[in-house]
């Protein structure tokens, strides 16, 4: 009986050594890094109803961005034309999953598009 209870003992440890080896290796060892949003911008701030807006973003350290309202999943990097019908402010998220075991990270970065009527309104 001893030995069974030892063998277990063992398998329990090996699999909690890989296990911790794993998570050290896809979050880069102990050293942990935030998400870093280098910008968020767009192209005007203002615009009347009916333009269109280009947002454009850049991100490093982060295994998800994502851009709301109604935009969703995104690259890390990249640009994207939108045409808010009313005041819109749109909220980049960018999270690191690295050490979810513990909690994972996220900042946020925004952008406030002001939008006036058009001339015929």
């Amino acid at each position: 009986m001893i030995g069974i209870r030892t063998e277990s003992r063992n398998y329990f440890l090996l699999f909690f050594t890989i296990l911790s080896l794993l998570c050290l290796i896809g979050c880069n060892g102990l050293n942990r890094t935030d998400p870093i949003i280098h910008f968020f911008e767009a192209d005007s701030t203002n615009i009347t109803k009916g333009d269109s807006v280009t947002l454009s973003w850049e991100v490093t350290e982060a295994t998800a961005v994502t851009i709301d309202p109604d935009i969703g999943l995104v690259d890390l990097s990249g640009s994207l034309l939108v045409s808010p019908v009313t005041i819109t402010t749109y909220v980049l998220t960018a999270t690191n999953s690295c050490g979810q075991m513990f909690s994972p990270v996220s900042i946020t970065d925004t952008v406030t598009i002001q939008v006036n009527p058009a001339i015929n309104e």
